[in-house]
């Protein structure tokens, strides 16, 4: 079950937002980059200077003078000029004089990927005097997964023609770091080489970014105090200046795994600065290794589970602690293996653990059921359906343990009379044939009265009643099974000519025995002993073919039921004083049972 649960899931992959939910829970507190700030154009920017559409380009160009004056590194707009403006020639002159402006582009209308790259069909540019007067262009797209959330950047994208652009996210670092963007970026062993580090990246390119706890902690300017100039120039000295929308209702708002809340986009772009910066790399481990896992979890629990017993409820518990455990064990190493950089699909190992411990809880129900029917079956051949529900409620519950007890007991022997030289003119399967045609009606009449199958000694056959289960009528019910043999032995018979002709000898004998299980630890045998057996086994000994002989007890708790005949007192093997013996001559019209 636990290989099927793994193939269907690593190739349906359901839940899938479920798993990505769950890798977000990794995240950790860790603070946001003191390098990179934030000049959020927010509600008093707007308030201050009016609607975005009718604001004149030279308040951009007051802000990039007074970011230059103050030490700015780098200052990235998460803003796209693409339409012309009288001041145009102003602010390309301040982005120029600056020298550390990246501005940003946006693809649109996404189509189908010719290569590993996401590719638009169209770019919005910022226009022609604007992009040559920047140090870089960079794309600003955002690209969320299925369930809307946004957990990677795709560092390079490319235009239906061909050109690539690199992320705004590059574009400002290699400028911060005063380095050339390459002309090509080659993915290798899912990694990209850029800005002296490896990368790693999806076949999209696209970085995993590690989000900051608290976006609240980064640091923050109102980007109408840049463009008035009323800030601490220490806070963007020497830093990175990321200007975005940051305005409430603004459209550039993404979810992310460490915020409830949506968040502007620049804010996305400077995480994966941090992500990149201080190299906190996440790299998503892929589906082979979430296969291994899976593979090992089912080794681990085919190994274990079945050890935990015989799946009494102390075995349950003992199972689910097996789970449990590994359940604990498999989060704790997806949390460390998190905290290292690199995430684990830790949902369908997760499920994985209950299906197998529920689907082996089930196996193990269906196959205790199964064998209860089997053994039931199998002891209804020998003893009553009543008798063998005893003895297998008797197992479940762990009470037949070595060792017995004193009770009353009727006991029964029949065998066949001249058995060997019978079996010297027979063949071995005549013979066994011929045994088991006799027995299997001595044996049928004991369970049909509710005995036990006690042994079978070659040609004899050794039965029990009263134990393990009190049966009040134990010697009547003895008796009963003894006529009714010898009864059914004479009409087979008469029904089949063709059979050879043999007699039985039925001796009961009623008295106290040592009724209970005797043997070893690993093996086992439910019997009596005791001398009223030994008693029995001489009375049959005694018995003619065809005749059922009883003892003294079993004859005084059942005379009023049967007709007999009192014999001669027998001296018996063994016994220095004869034994009072009666021959059953038919069962009395006025038993009630008949």
């Amino acid at each position: 079950m636990g290989c099927l649960f793994t193939l269907v899931t690593l190739l349906v992959q359901p839940f899938y937002s479920i798993n990505l939910w769950l890798s977000d829970q990794l995240f950790t507190s860790e603070s946001p980059s003191p390098n990179i700030v934030i000049a959020g154009i927010d509600d008093n920017t707007f308030e201050a200077y009016g609607r975005w559409a009718d604001w004149p380009r030279s308040l951009h160009t007051q802000a990039i003078d007074n970011l230059s004056q103050a030490g700015a590194k780098v200052i990235g707009f998460d803003v796209i000029f693409t339409d012309s403006s009288p001041d145009d020639e102003m602010l390309a002159t301040a982005i120029a004089e600056a020298d550390n402006v990246v501005l940003a582009a946006v693809g649109t209308q996404p189509i189908s990927q010719a290569g590993a790259e996401i590719t638009y069909d169209n770019f919005l540019l910022p226009i022609s005097s604007l992009e040559q007067a920047a140090s870089d262009t960079g794309h600003a797209n955002v690209v969320p997964d299925g369930d809307g959330t946004v957990r990677r950047l795709p560092l390079i994208v490319k235009s239906s023609s061909g050109q690539v652009y690199p992320a705004l996210t590059l574009a400002v670092l290699h400028r911060h770091f005063s380095m050339t963007l390459p002309q090509e970026y080659l993915l290798e062993n899912g990694t990209v080489n850029l800005l002296a580090r490896d990368i790693p990246v999806d076949t999209s390119y696209g970085l995993r970014i590690n989000f900051a706890a608290d976006n609240e902690k980064r640091p923050y300017v109102s980007y109408g105090d840049v463009i008035s100039g009323d800030f601490d120039p220490s806070l963007v000295k020497n830093k990175i200046v990321l200007i975005g929308m940051t305005a409430t209702g603004e459209p550039d708002t993404w979810a992310i795994p460490t915020s409830a809340s949506k968040i502007p986009g620049v804010f996305i772009h400077a995480s994966a600065m941090d992500t990149i910066l201080t190299e906190r790399f996440l790299t998503e481990l892929g589906i082979i290794i979430t296969l291994m896992i899976m593979l090992l979890l089912v080794g681990i629990t085919a190994f274990a589970l079945p050890r935990c017993g015989n799946w009494y409820w102390t075995d349950v518990v003992k199972g689910a602690g097996i789970t449990i455990g590994l359940f604990v064990a498999c989060l704790v190493a997806g949390f460390f293996a998190f905290d290292r950089g690199y995430i684990v699909g830790l949902l369908y190992p997760l499920l994985l653990l209950p299906v197998i411990y529920v689907g082996n809880v089930l196996y193990m129900v269906i196959t205790a059921q199964s064998d209860k029917r089997f053994v039931k079956e199998l002891f209804g051949r020998y003893i009553s359906p009543q008798i063998a529900k005893e003895i297998v409620s008797r197992a479940d519950a762990g009470e037949l343990h070595l060792g017995g007890e004193q009770r009353e007991i009727s006991v029964f022997f029949a065998d066949i009379r001249n058995f060997t030289q019978i079996s010297e003119q027979l063949s071995p399967e005549a013979t066994v044939k011929m045994l088991n045609t006799y027995l299997s009606v001595v044996a049928d009449a004991i369970v049909q009265h509710d005995g036990i199958v006690n042994k079978f000694g070659g040609d004899s056959i050794m039965a029990v009643w009263n134990a393990p289960q009190p049966q009040p009528e134990h010697a009547l019910l003895a008796v009963k099974a003894a006529w009714e043999a010898q009864q059914k032995v004479a009409g087979l018979q008469q029904s089949d000519r063709q059979l050879l002709p043999v007699q039985l000898g039925i001796g009961i004998n009623t008295g106290i025995a040592l009724a209970g299980n005797i043997g070893s630890v690993g093996r086992t045998e439910y019997t009596v002993i005791g001398d009223s057996i030994n008693t029995a086994s001489r009375i049959c000994s005694s018995t003619p073919g065809g005749e059922v002989w009883i003892g003294a007890e079993t004859y005084n708790q059942t005379k009023d039921y049967i007709e007999t005949e009192e014999l001669e007192a027998q001296r018996l093997k063994g016994k220095s004083a004869p034994i009072e013996v009666y021959r059953v001559t038919g069962m009395h019209p006025s038993n009630p049972s008949e």
